[in-house]
């Protein structure tokens, strides 16, 4: 059993919503039905900003026990002379100024009840409010099996400068003793520690036979690729391309086209909730099945735009030039002999850019001339880059804030796939690179339906067993109290609480942390 408590200052809007978070957060650590976590975070969120909006400040306490979670909002206020009348949609007694922030509409407490299990509101007048709620907990199916990985490891590269630590959106990364490693259960084979490390000791490698030109092969290119060699047009670098031997160059572009277009339909037949969720980035549906699995329903059935092009291209001979792990690794799970068809762009540039260099010797450095370029609306959909971006509003769709956006097209990457790291040119001047050269990459796309369901995975789930899970939940807040809550990295770990995850799942020790005395290492 875990208990948990937290004060709650009157008044308070910027801070309001740290409890219910947090509660969230522990709820996800034990393996709570994705479902349950959504209603406990709506009931516990409208309970707090009560306090904060009606009251002189209160408190939040909850007891979390194997099958059910209860919680207590015991507040210091003029208490609720008429129940029932505030348990009616609409009655509200705010201020004009949690009105103006947009609070205060009536609906906190029928919300609380809408989302409880059981619910009770016991209040005096003069002498405060308490709202008892409580929510049946049960255990989230996840996916236990072992998936593949596409980040590569190059160890005698790492120079323990441990950007990536802070880098990675899902604590996945560990570096002790120069050496770096890799939580696959926490891992969604995104490009944010590669990019963040220079000497590339984190890395994507290229499949061991490199490029393999033949008269039938095939070489599938992002846009980013194409639009990445400087002033050269797009058009002379697919020549440049196939001059490598490839029957021919398919660029990925239209099929992120009918995805884009599918989602759309999705979003407006209401089939899915909203908003509807593009698959767009693998690394962000990885994100999504690790540290959002209550958003899996939204996610779009259907296949990203490499697994479209490769399945539309069946049996044929293809090489897939990837610009991120989590391309490749989408790319493993329809198909695991792809991991001997698929490079990186480095490789790619390589063998093109001498062609280049030299077809511009022979036209005396003349630049080729460019057309204006036309841009591309997304129609309706929000688009997201950047992992910061990615987990806001990931946090808002799981709070039930964003019910306007009809779909969100989301990607890791700041810029989307055109500023991926394992490119070579900005993503900004790329992308106005591939909007200029409208047309001469021309293509057909398909879309698809997913072949592989989506599944939420452990992730930061302590333990399989929910009763196993609190326990260990109970000694990583034990262990986080311990630390010293600098989050300087020395340890190996991005966080003290990383490291007390860390020390409860027997992956490390409390002495690594060097603001830890022996004395104190040995009181738990």
């Amino acid at each position: 059993m875990e208990h948990l408590a937290y004060d709650i200052q009157s008044g308070d809007f910027g801070g309001a919503g740290a409890a219910s978070r947090d509660l969230k957060q522990h709820l996800k650590r034990i393996g709570a039905e994705s479902d349950a976590v959504r209603r406990a975070m709506i009931a516990a969120y409208e309970a707090e900003m009560n306090v904060v909006i009606h009251t002189e400040g209160g408190r939040l306490e909850a007891t979390v026990s194997d099958g059910q979670l209860d919680v207590d909002v015991i507040d210091r206020g003029p208490g609720i002379p008429d129940v029932p009348q505030a348990m009616r949609e609409g009655f509200s007694t705010a201020s004009s100024e949690a009105r103006a922030l947009g609070f205060g509409a009536g609906m906190g407490l029928p919300n609380i009840e809408r989302n409880s299990d059981r619910l009770r509101v016991t209040s005096a007048v003069g002498d405060g409010t308490r709202v008892s709620f409580s929510i049946m907990l049960r255990p989230e199916a996840a996916d236990q099996g072992a998936r593949p990985s596409s980040l590569g490891i190059a160890a005698e590269l790492c120079r323990d400068c441990r950007h990536c630590l802070v880098a990675c959106p899902t604590a996945a990364v560990r570096v002790r003793e120069a050496q770096p490693s890799v939580l696959y259960h926490l891992c969604i084979d995104c490009t944010c520690c590669i990019a963040a490390c220079d000497p590339g000791a984190l890395t994507l490698l290229d499949a061991p036979d490199g490029l393999t030109p033949g008269a039938d092969a095939v070489l599938a290119v992002p846009p980013a690729l194409l639009a990445g060699f400087g002033d050269h047009a797009v058009g002379t670098v697919l020549e440049e391309l196939r001059a490598l031997g490839f029957a021919a160059v398919v660029p990925v572009q239209p099929y992120e086209d009918e995805l884009r277009r599918g989602v759309l339909e999705l979003a407006a037949t209401a089939a899915l909730p909203a908003p509807v969720i593009s698959p767009v980035c693998p690394a962000v549906v990885s994100l999504i099945e690790v540290k959002f699995p209550s958003l899996v329903p939204h996610l779009a059935p259907l296949a990203s735009p490499w697994e479209a092009l490769q399945r539309d291209l069946g049996e044929r001979d293809v090489t897939y030039v990837v610009s991120c792990p989590s391309q490749r690794t989408a790319l493993l799970a329809q198909q695991p002999t792809a991991q001997r068809h698929t490079v990186t762009p480095r490789l790619v540039r390589a063998a093109v850019l001498p062609r280049l260099a030299a077809r511009r010797r022979a036209a005396h450095g003349t630049p080729e001339p460019r057309p204006q370029a036309a841009g591309a609306g997304e129609g309706d959909l929000l688009v997201v880059t950047g992992v910061s971006h990615v987990l806001a509003v990931l946090e808002q769709i799981e709070d039930g804030r964003l019910g306007d956006v009809a779909g969100v097209e989301p990607f890791i990457c700041d810029g989307g796939c055109f500023g991926a790291p394992l490119l070579g040119e900005d993503a900004c001047v790329a992308a106005w690179r591939w909007a200029a050269a409208a047309g001469a990459a021309p293509g057909e796309g398909r879309s698809f339906e997913r072949a592989r369901p989506y599944r939420p995975r452990p992730g930061i789930r302590l333990d399989p067993d929910m009763a196993v899970a609190i326990h260990k939940l109970a000694a990583l807040d034990a262990e986080t109290q311990a630390l010293p809550g600098k989050d300087c990295g020395v340890c190996g770990a991005p966080t003290c609480a990383a490291l007390a995850e860390d020390i409860v799942m027997e992956r490390a020790a409390r002495a690594l942390c060097p603001y830890v005395t022996p004395e104190e290492g040995s009181a738990s």
